[in-house]
């Protein structure tokens, strides 16, 4: 059903995907996916729940490769690959607007963000060179703000490359990180 969900969202957005096509997408009926969720907005946070639980497992999957290449930061890195898949991208970023209009999305949005900072203090800051304490919040900021910017940049420029946005990426996190 998500997956149909999905589908509906990137064709329609949130506001223009009725419950009503989404069922027929799913081949089930209005009232059983209310068995489900009880509204829409239950249906669009299972799908930003499911996002990020998707882009978690590679960032874990990463690690698990690093023990093996030794290089953990570049191997997060290429991660973003799938954050910034043309197909995948279109739909964060409308998440990330419904977040401005729903306070149900925007809190589930900020809980993943935190999540993705803890993520971020457990796998890559102990591998940073030396950065200054009172620093450390905002360099995880950065990095934050240049992969939403990824996600907009693909989505509003059908021809961007993914491959030099994530070498750019690659660079201002090495930068940020303090990593020659």
């Amino acid at each position: 059903m998500l997956d149909a969900a999905e589908q509906c969202f990137r064709a329609e957005g949130f506001h223009g995907a009725s419950m009503a096509r989404i069922a027929a997408a799913a081949e089930m009926s209005v009232g059983h996916i209310y068995q489900y969720f009880e509204n829409k907005d239950a249906v669009i946070i299972a799908l930003c729940e499911r996002r990020f639980s998707g882009f978690e497992a590679l960032l874990v999957a990463a690690e698990e490769d690093a023990r093996t290449t030794g290089s953990l930061i570049d191997a997060w890195i290429a991660q973003f690959a799938w954050w910034i898949d043309p197909l995948r991208a279109p739909l964060t970023t409308e998440i990330t607007s419904e977040a401005g209009r729903n306070p149900q999305v925007a809190q589930v949005v900020q809980r993943i963000d935190r999540h993705f900072r803890e993520i971020m203090r457990r796998s890559l800051l102990p591998l940073s060179g030396p950065i200054p304490a009172d620093e450390i919040d905002d360099r995880l900021e950065a990095i934050v703000m240049l992969s939403h910017g990824m996600t907009t940049r693909i989505t509003a420029d059908p021809d961007a490359d993914p491959e030099r946005l994530l070498a750019a990426f690659r660079l201002a996190v090495h930068r940020l990180l303090a990593v020659d």
